[in-house]
């Protein structure tokens, strides 16, 4: 999901101030009732989603918030699931939906857009739809834009009719101004009427065609040469456009285009964050996220050690040190990541909030040699066909999405056994009745998902593990699954991490067969469209890269093949290679 923040530099610097000031003169006699008066009235009645009224009020509560815990958890989106009075449900969506069709409102809409995104609802026709009419409802609504981009690119997959709505954030005024649009986000030809053509015309009319019914290769190269000879401009942008023009050149399998382009989109976020207050942690993460894709270490850290944030709140405070960590993972240093995970189990179990299962992870895992085996088809030339027995010679295997007994007459490829296996949420809710079948049955000993997935189980089964949080480095998306297992297991101290079966998506085929047979190219309603959409392949290999250089995991056959290739080089692979790159939908 790309956060825009055109624009919202010096309003972000304003609500860091607001709230600083708040949470100062709340300490004074008397001063906390009028805060909270203050807030009151602000708050609009009935509201479902923030208006800048709204999120004054919010901003003036959460400066009065002191330490908070109980018995539940709920989910934190910077510092994952942490101790809470009263657990966190799924939204009623029935609900939702009649106060949309009751008011028409933006903000209704918005709410039941979102609610029908989460990953363990994924009703997101409904939430794609919702959004459109949300944007009809208030075309200046950036929440609209985004989530019709986000969810169209994950349901009907159809281009003009997203670009109709994103195409709306062309600028009228700049080196890349555009001409008047027709409905379908095509720019229209003023020159004919007497008109002189805005500067920008040149540009659009060569990246516009690419969200046509079925743009053609010639059609591409044109808008690559036109991203390339207008690339320093680019970042002016709304990071709303470019993040749409950037996912629609990776499905077209221009992925080292695509890169380039959340580049352009990672300095600006650099640009409109630093050197300011922060008014939340959340902004110091995005921040952060900016700083590790373009790699600029020095910054990173020295942002972490000194965050522009107020750190007197307690939950602030959880989050800073949760952030902290992941640079210093970021670097090559685990340490800082196992003592946080340490004492954030401390802390839940202090509140009575224990986490499921947790104790049976630290079990499995810590001190012992971990074998991550991926979904990846795997390749004869490489050894793939002969790490079983390596595999199996490991004290816990890992795997991702087991959902039946392993193939025995792959055994020599992948192995016999299974120890833990993880879940995206998508695959556990929809699976559940056949996962719970093969855990049950003592194939596997554990089956960890993700911690935002907690709401979907008013009861969760024994076996069943959220993971506590994840890698937060992320200033758009997030992690991958091999590299949330990486993430997740390096919290517990494995004595060692070896991995297998995994490409990265660089291989030629692009799944083992039969683990997600609705995952084999992009297209509408095709889970094989979340890497472009939900994360960030450039990001992630990179990532992954590093932690083997840093020695903390050792990978095998085609993943050594592949992480010993270059982020330019793999991005290449990715155009050459991927069956990804071979789909033409548009």
């Amino acid at each position: 999901m790309a956060v825009s923040l055109y624009g919202l530099r010096y309003k972000i610097a304003a609500a860091a101030v607001l709230k600083a000031a708040a949470r100062r003169g709340a300490r004074l006699p008397g001063a906390r009732g009028a805060v909270t008066a203050a807030a009151q009235k602000l708050q609009p009645e009935g509201e479902a989603t923030g208006s800048y009224r709204g999120l004054a009020a919010g901003l003036l509560r959460d400066a009065l918030r002191g330490e908070t815990g109980g018995e539940a958890l709920t989910y934190d989106a910077v510092a994952g699931l942490v101790p809470a009075a009263v657990t966190e449900r799924p939204p009623q969506v029935e609900t939702l939906r009649a106060a949309a069709e009751r008011t028409g409102a933006a903000a209704d809409l918005i709410a039941l857009g979102a609610a029908c995104r989460k990953s363990y609802i994924a009703d997101f026709d409904a939430s794609a739809e919702a959004y459109e009419q949300a944007f009809a409802a208030n075309p200046k609504d950036l929440r609209a834009v985004e989530g019709t981009v986000v969810s169209g690119a994950r349901s009907h997959f159809d281009w003009p009719r997203i670009w109709a709505v994103a195409g709306t954030l062309k600028p009228s005024r700049g080196p890349l101004a555009a001409s008047a649009t027709s409905a379908t986000g095509a720019t229209r030809d003023d020159s004919a009427a007497g008109a002189a053509r805005p500067p920008g015309a040149e540009f659009w009319d060569a990246v516009d065609p690419l969200f046509g019914p079925a743009p053609d290769a010639a059609a591409l190269h044109r808008a690559q040469e036109a991203l390339s000879r207008h690339e320093k401009h680019i970042g002016s942008l709304h990071q709303l456009l470019i993040e749409t023009i950037a996912e629609r050149v990776q499905f077209l399998g221009a992925f080292g285009a695509g890169a380039r382009l959340r580049g352009l989109m990672a300095q600006n976020r650099v640009q409109e964050l630093r050197r300011i207050p922060l008014e939340s942690a959340l902004w110091l993460k995005h921040l952060l996220g900016a700083y590790a894709w373009l790699e600029q270490d020095r910054a990173l850290r020295r942002t972490a050690a000194r965050p522009p944030v107020d750190t007197s709140d307690p939950a602030v405070a959880r989050q800073v040190e949760k952030l902290r960590a992941d640079v210093a993972l970021f670097g090559g240093d685990p340490e800082p990541l196992r003592v946080h995970a340490a004492r954030r189990a401390e802390e839940a179990a202090a509140w009575g909030a224990a986490l499921p299962a947790e104790q049976r992870m630290a079990e499995l895992v810590a001190g012992r040699r971990v074998a991550v085996v991926g979904p990846a088809a795997g390749g004869q030339e490489l050894g793939d066909q002969d790490l079983g027995e390596l595999i199996d010679s490991y004290d816990v295997v890992v795997r991702t999405n087991l959902r039946r007994p392993l193939d025995p007459e792959r055994s020599a490829q992948i192995g016999t056994r299974t120890d833990i296996s993880y879940y995206a949420a998508l695959d556990l809710i929809r699976g559940y009745d056949q996962i719970a079948q093969t855990v049950e049955s003592g194939q596997v000993q554990l089956a960890v998902t993700r911690p935002h997935c907690l709401p979907a189980f008013e009861h969760p089964p024994s076996w069943l593990r959220f993971a506590p949080f994840e890698f937060g480095l992320h200033f758009r998306g997030a992690p991958l699954g091999i590299q949330r297992i990486l993430y997740d297991l390096l919290q517990h101290g494995p004595a060692e991490i070896g991995l297998f079966h995994a490409d990265f998506y660089a291989g030629e085929e692009t799944l083992a067969p039969g683990y997600r047979d609705d995952a084999l190219q992009f297209g509408p309603h095709s889970q094989a469209n979340d890497p472009v959409v939900m994360h960030d392949l450039s990001f992630e290999f990179r990532f992954t890269q590093r932690l083997v250089r840093a020695g903390l995991v050792t990978p095998h056959g085609t993943a050594a093949e592949v992480l010993g290739l270059s982020a330019q080089q793999y991005l290449q692979r990715l155009e050459d290679r991927s069956p990804l790159s071979g789909s033409r939908h548009g």
